[in-house]
C-alpha cells in the first residue's frame, strides 16, 4: 500500500510536470512565433511609410503646382512635368552663357534632357513657330565632349542620327527647336528654357 501510494504520488507529480513542460513548449513556441512575425511587421510597416512619403511628396508637388499657377505673373511660360518646373522665356533672347546666368538668378539650370518622354514633352509646348532655345548642353574644351551642366554625359539614344551627327561634327552651345537638337555658337542670341527640380513643401511655408 505504501509503495503504491508513492507510484500515485509520483504519478501525480510527473503528471504536473508534465503539464508545465506543455504549457513552457507552448509558451516559447509562441514567442518564437512573435519573434519570426517580427521581420515580417517591420517590413510591412516600413513600406507603409515608404508609401506615405511619396504620397507625401506627390501632394507636396501637386501642392507648388497650384500655388505657381495662381501667383506666378507668366503663366503661359510655366509648365510642369515630372518633378520638374520650366521656364519659357519667349519675348527674350540672350548668348548662351547670359542664358546661363539668368537661370541660376531663378535658382535653377539650363534644361537637361534626361528620356525621349522629356523630350516629347519638350516639344509639346504651344510655342511659337520660329522659336530656338538654349539647353543646357554645351561643348567641354578640356574634356573633348559634350556636357549636360551638371557634367554628365548626353545619352546618344535622346538624339535621332542626324542629330548625332551634328554634335559629333561640331563644337559650341546645343539648343532646341520643333522637337530636334541643333548646335550653333554659343554667342548666338536667342531664347531659352530654364529647369528647377520641384522641392516638397515645408510646413511653415503654409502658414
Amino acid at each position: 500500500l505504501q509503495i503504491s501510494n508513492e507510484i500515485n504520488s509520483d504519478s501525480e507529480k510527473l503528471s504536473q510536470l508534465q503539464k508545465i513542460i506543455h504549457q513552457q513548449q507552448d509558451n516559447l513556441s509562441q514567442q518564437l512565433g512573435n519573434d519570426n512575425n517580427f521581420p515580417v511587421e517591420e517590413q510591412f510597416l516600413k513600406s507603409q511609410i515608404s508609401n506615405l512619403l511619396k504620397r507625401q511628396g506627390q501632394m507636396a508637388i501637386k501642392l507648388c503646382q497650384e500655388l505657381i499657377s495662381h501667383i506666378s505673373d507668366h503663366r503661359c511660360n510655366l509648365q510642369w512635368y515630372q518633378n520638374s518646373c520650366y521656364y519659357f522665356t519667349t519675348n527674350e533672347e540672350k548668348t548662351w552663357t547670359n542664358s546661363r546666368k539668368n537661370c541660376i538668378d531663378k535658382n535653377s539650370t539650363l534644361v537637361k534632357i534626361d528620356s525621349l518622354e522629356e523630350k516629347d514633352f519638350l516639344k509639346s509646348q504651344p510655342l511659337p513657330m520660329f522659336s530656338f532655345f538654349w539647353l543646357g548642353l554645351s561643348w567641354d574644351p578640356s574634356g573633348r565632349s559634350w556636357l549636360w551642366e551638371d557634367g554628365s554625359i548626353p545619352s546618344p539614344s535622346l538624339f535621332s542620327t542626324k542629330e548625332l551627327a551634328q554634335i559629333n561634327g561640331s563644337r559650341g552651345c546645343a539648343y532646341f527647336q520643333k522637337g530636334n537638337i541643333y548646335i550653333s555658337c554659343c554667342s548666338a542670341e536667342i531664347s531659352w528654357i530654364c529647369e528647377k527640380t520641384a522641392a516638397l513643401v515645408k510646413i511653415e511655408d503654409l502658414d
